[in-house]
């Protein structure tokens, strides 16, 4: 009886699912039954976390993760992360902490990522920290220093020239985006060499995927400090410590590379604007927001619903019993509004706390464990990589990805009859999306390739031919 073989279970023909063209047929694996648009839609509802684990079950799984259909499918479902730096001279200022914060109706998770020079980053010495699409911009306190932009998820990077031409650099460095052109584009401002034209900065944008610089004209002077999340729309938000006029809110837009206004809410009055400590700005669930302070101890939360329109401007939330008063003002920016109503907040750049508004009080979270304040953004963890984004630059890798490296060089796979790369080895993705359809063997691995210009051809087993797969227990 021991002895005894159990016997193979054969799915019915009601258990298989139809298949799309170029998807893989007949997989013993349950999962990989689902059409690909179910398996991108159910796998494009997991954590980054998760998502880089599974890149590393079977080649199919490794493709599929890395499409840049699928990329910009998660980017559009990942929640916004508060990522920060802690402020020198801690140690804790060489690398960047992430807060990815899930929220499950009754309150909220946390799943924590730490990204170091040594894996993930080109360099720890940054003053400039500016996050856009799962792409973060890094610049350093020199005048000449490079510029990085990266995404820290998949330890790429490319390395822009500072255009200083001996200027100093002004406080402006911006990383956005165009849905128009579909393009990145760096901003930064520079100080004339002439230092009796410094009532004005001379502006200079580059799109990502030229190497280029190019002069835009001149920008503001004023001192420009982004909020923890400013890109709405194409643009970038900010206020300015030195209000003009009934003019606060101010914008760049990536799409016409010029600078602007927003107009406040109409309860703003001019008496009101003379004091930018009492006024607060930022993007909170895909709306611009405006934070009046009533007094030391309430606040108000303004939201615009229709973007640039100003009767369109809410009072939408109140925050009362604020802490007592540590500085000549204190500063709240709300990161997130839960489903239980719930508003998660970054307090005086020293904490994140809660604020329930049954019980009408704040409680720390405890979420970042530092001794010092620390600098927060807005990020979205993302799997969009460079080498679709930034075509045309040199894409470099950090250290910490020599495995991925060799993980992509052992996917490498020619036609034997072409020749033809069947994975790129820079990327592990297909050299022509849909041009190759794939078959596996029992355990969910490949073991055939059909190219889209020649016949079908059998592939040499691969290194990995003796692992084994856990996607093989989905068909136990």
């Amino acid at each position: 009886m021991r002895n005894r073989k159990k016997a193979a279970i054969v799915p019915s023909s009601s258990d298989i699912r139809p298949i799309e063209a170029g998807w893989p047929p007949g997989n013993p694996c349950k999962f990989l039954q689902l059409s690909r648009a179910a398996v991108m839609d159910i796998l494009s509802r997991l954590p980054t976390t998760t998502l880089l684990t599974c890149r590393c079950v079977c080649k199919r799984f490794l493709h599929l993760i890395s499409d840049p259909e699928f990329a910009q499918l998660h980017l559009a479902r990942s929640a916004v992360s508060i990522m920060i730096k802690t402020l020198p001279p801690v140690n804790g200022s060489k690398r960047l902490q992430v807060a990815q914060i899930e929220d499950n109706g009754a309150g909220f998770e946390v799943r924590k990522m730490e990204f170091t020079a040594k894996d993930c980053l080109p360099t720890c010495d940054f003053g400039h920290m500016n996050s856009c699409n799962g792409l973060i911009c890094l610049a350093g306190f020199e005048k000449d220093d490079p510029v990085y932009v990266c995404n820290p998820i998949l330890g790429e990077y490319i390395t822009l020239t500072s255009p200083s031409k001996g200027r100093h650099r002004g406080s402006f460095l911006g990383l956005g985006y165009s849905a128009v052109t579909d393009q990145f584009k760096v901003l930064q401002t520079f100080y004339p060499l002439n230092e009796s034209d410094h009532h004005y900065v001379e502006v200079e944008i580059c799109t990502i995927g030229t190497g280029t610089w190019r002069s835009i004209g001149v920008g503001p002077k004023d001192l420009v400090t982004l909020p923890f999340n400013s890109f709405l729309n194409g643009a970038l938000h900010w206020s300015t410590c030195t209000p003009s006029g009934s003019q606060f809110i101010h914008t760049f837009s990536f799409v016409t590379e010029r600078f602007g206004t927003v107009p406040p809410p109409p309860h703003f009055s001019q008496e009101d604007m003379k004091f930018s400590d009492f006024l607060r700005i930022g993007v909170l669930g895909g709306c611009l927001y405006a934070i009046f302070f009533e007094n030391s101890l309430r606040l108000d939360i303004w939201v615009m619903k229709e973007y640039g329109v100003r009767e369109s401007w809410t009072k939408q939330f109140a925050v009362e019993n604020l802490y007592p008063r540590k500085h000549s003002w204190d500063l709240y920016e709300p990161v997130v509004v839960l489903n239980n109503g719930e508003i998660l907040l970054v307090y005086n750049n020293d904490l994140v706390v809660c604020y329930h508004p049954k019980r009408k009080c704040l409680r720390g979270t405890k979420m970042f464990r530092t001794r010092s304040q620390f600098n927060a953004i807005a990020y979205t963890p993302s799997l969009v990589s460079l080498y679709v984004v930034a075509k045309g630059e040199r894409i470099s890798r950090t250290r910490g990805t020599g495995k991925y490296e060799r993980l992509a060089a052992e996917n490498v796979q020619s036609c034997v009859t072409c020749g033809a790369p069947l994975f790129n080895s820079g990327y592990s993705l297909a050299c022509f999306p849909g041009a190759t359809s794939y078959s596996s063997d029992s355990n969910g691995r490949n073991s055939d390739l059909a190219c889209g210009n020649c016949a079908k051809h059998l592939l040499g087993p691969s290194r990995d031919a003796t692992e084994k797969s856990f996607l093989s227990l989905w068909s136990l």
